[in-house]
């Protein structure tokens, strides 16, 4: 009886009679090459992801304060703070009573740094975008002035450090 090979699949040669001649020739197959590469880069990725997390933890400051126009409080709006150095944008919503404070997914506050503030009125909520929508209706805030609604003319920064921070902003016509 002669021994003949037989090919299971593409991936593997399999002999039925060592002794009969067939020689066994590796094959490289695509199917496992495609996952086994698969699985080197998604170790790859996540010991990189590793990497990242073992720089030293952003220190966060607490930020809080309240917000008044000729000292009185503003009952609504925001208060933003910007970095663009390290492109963060916060901010928090003011309360009835004019007061504020940052909040981060995790915990309250901001990475430590310089920031740049400033003061708008609420986000409208309810209206539609676009074309078709009911034009929203205008609202005028007396008490937040517009040269508190942008970053370049506010005059309002703050140094973030670690701990709390609070921060009072009196505004003026």
């Amino acid at each position: 009886m002669m021994g003949m090979c037989w090919v299971i699949s593409e991936c593997a040669t399999v002999f039925v009679m060592p002794d009969s001649g067939c020689v066994a020739r590796p094959r490289t197959c695509p199917l496992i090459m495609k996952r086994l590469s698969a699985v080197l880069l998604g170790i790859l990725a996540i010991w990189m992801v590793g990497l990242v997390g073992c720089g030293k933890d952003k220190m966060i400051g607490r930020v809080f304060g309240k917000v008044t126009f000729q000292g009185q409080p503003v009952s609504e709006g925001l208060i933003l703070f910007v970095d663009r150095e390290q492109g963060i944008h916060m901010s928090a919503k003011i309360g009835p009573d004019g007061s504020y404070e940052l909040k981060l997914a995790e915990d309250y506050g901001l990475p430590v740094g310089t920031y740049r503030v400033l003061v708008t009125p609420p986000l409208i909520e309810g209206s539609e975008i676009g074309p078709l929508g009911p034009r929203p209706k205008t609202v005028i805030y007396d008490n937040l002035p517009t040269k508190y609604r942008n970053q370049q003319t506010s005059g309002l920064s703050l140094i973030v450090k670690e701990g709390d921070n609070p921060f009072n902003v009196d505004m003026t016509p």
